[in-house]
Parts: structure tokens; sequence; C-alpha cells
């Protein structure tokens, strides 16, 4: 395995380390139209190094004989492997993306996918699962059954990428398929937790949105009250202090007697 590709990320740290000591750091910038650029992302320049990685990989695959191609296909796997064990997920899902650049299908096509490709795309949708990619790791069990639409580790996969998701149906369909291809009584014993789980995932999910909706009602319903109050408040009319209704009272009795007097002078 010789010298590693040169990546984005490579050549932004160059970049910067040359620029030591005169200020500032250099961002990768992406364009979104109307004139605006944003920063890369972190996760965005991963996806790019993940690109040149995998380009490098292909091009220096395809130069090797078929017996190089398989040393390379093993020694990349087995870097997957460790660096998986090692908790190290995203490497891991690098290592074996370059792993499968070194494929050689040759005339029998189906028979590498079974074998080779389908397996180590597993592995990849492990990494994706426990990089909480869900819909990557869906996409990625889509590949691997529909060469092989009965591969147990693809559906279980992929049962699980759809159950994070809230697509429990799918979820379900997945699980029945693989139980009813199951070889053994410990696969189907194993599958029926699989879908224990799901049921269980789902009532949590109808609990949290059920909660959700009545949270958005009462704060609903708050709201208008406070609305009603400031209606309330702004169409009542201050009650005049005592000392004001005394002085009006008085008023009117004064004014009482004068029309009485009137009226006998009359």
């Amino acid at each position: 395995m010789a010298h590693e590709p040169y990546t984005v990320s490579k050549m932004l740290d160059s970049i910067n380390e040359s620029m030591q000591g005169v200020g500032g750091k250099v961002q990768l910038k992406r364009d979104v139209g109307n004139g605006i650029a944003l920063d890369t992302s972190e996760k965005e320049i991963a996806y790019l190094d993940t690109q040149s990685k995998i380009k490098s990989s292909a091009e220096r695959a395809a130069q090797l004989t078929p017996e190089g191609k398989a040393a390379w296909i093993a020694a990349h796997r087995e870097k997957g492997n460790e660096l998986f064990r090692a908790g190290a997920f995203a490497e891991a899902s690098d290592a074996y993306l370059q792993a499968l650049a070194g494929l050689d299908f040759g005339a029998d096509k189906h028979t590498v996918q079974v074998t080779i490709q389908n397996p180590i795309t597993c592995n990849v949708v492990a990494c994706m699962l426990k990089l909480e990619q869900w819909g990557k790791a869906a996409q990625m069990c889509n590949l691997v059954l529909q060469s092989e639409p009965t591969n147990m580790k693809a559906l279980r996969q992929r049962a699980k990428a759809f159950m994070l998701l809230e697509r429990f149906s799918e979820a379900r369909a997945d699980l029945t398929t693989a139980t009813e291809h199951a070889g053994s009584e410990s696969e189907r014993l194993e599958l029926q937790r699989q879908c224990a789980a799901i049921d269980r995932s789902e009532l949590v999910s109808k609990h949290q949105r059920s909660s959700q909706r009545q949270f958005e009602k009462n704060m609903m319903k708050r709201v208008g009250s406070l609305y009603d109050d400031k209606k309330t408040v702004a169409v009542a009319r201050p009650t005049p202090p005592a000392s004001t209704l005394q002085r009006v009272w008085h008023y009117m009795c004064q004014l009482f007697l004068w029309c009485a007097q009137k009226r006998k002078a009359a």
C-alpha cells in the first residue's frame, strides 16, 4: 500500500502551514448561487477526501495484475476491519471503499459481487450505521440487494436503517423477507428480537409525536388565552377611584336640589 492520495484536507493543511506567520487561514468555500459562497463543513470536506481516495485507488488498482488486485482488496479490507474494531468508523469506511476500487469482475460478475463486493459493501454499511448516516446506509444496502435480493446481512442492516429513519413498515417488510430465507432457528430468533426492537421503537416514536402534538396544542391554548386577556384589558374601562364617585354623587344631589327649587319658584 503506497503513498496516501493528495486530498482536499492535505491541500488546505499544506497551504495554511506555508502561510504561518502571515495571518489568517484559508478556508474552502462552496458556491450556492446568486454570488453567495459559504464555508465548506467538515463533513463536506471529508466527503471530498473520500472521493479523492477512491479515485486515486481506482487509478492505482487499474494498473495491477489480477493477483495484485486480489492482494490490494485483501489488504484494504483487513485495514478496514482493524479500524472498525478500534472505533474509527469513518476511516474504516474509507478503507473498505478503497478495497472496492480494486474489484475485477472478470467473466463471472455475479460471483465476484456475492463473494467480494457485497460483503465489503455491508462492512461500509456497518460503518454508516455507527456514524448515524441512516439514509446512506439504506442506499448502500440497496446496491447489495440489487444483485443479491436475499442477502441476510443487507436485509437486516436496511431494516435497522429504516427503523432509525422511522420507516417502520419498510423495516418489517425487510425482516419478513429475511425470515422467509432464514437458514437456522438461531437466525429466526435474532430476527424476532430485531422485529421486537422495531415495535418498541415505533411505540416510542408514536408517544413522542403524541406528546409533541399535545405540547403544541397546549401552547396554542396559552397563546389564545393571552390574546383574549389582551382584548379584555383593551375593551374594559378602568374603574374610577372612590373619591371621584363621591364628587359625582355630590354634584348630582346639588343638581336635583336646584331643579326642585326652580319648580317651587315657578
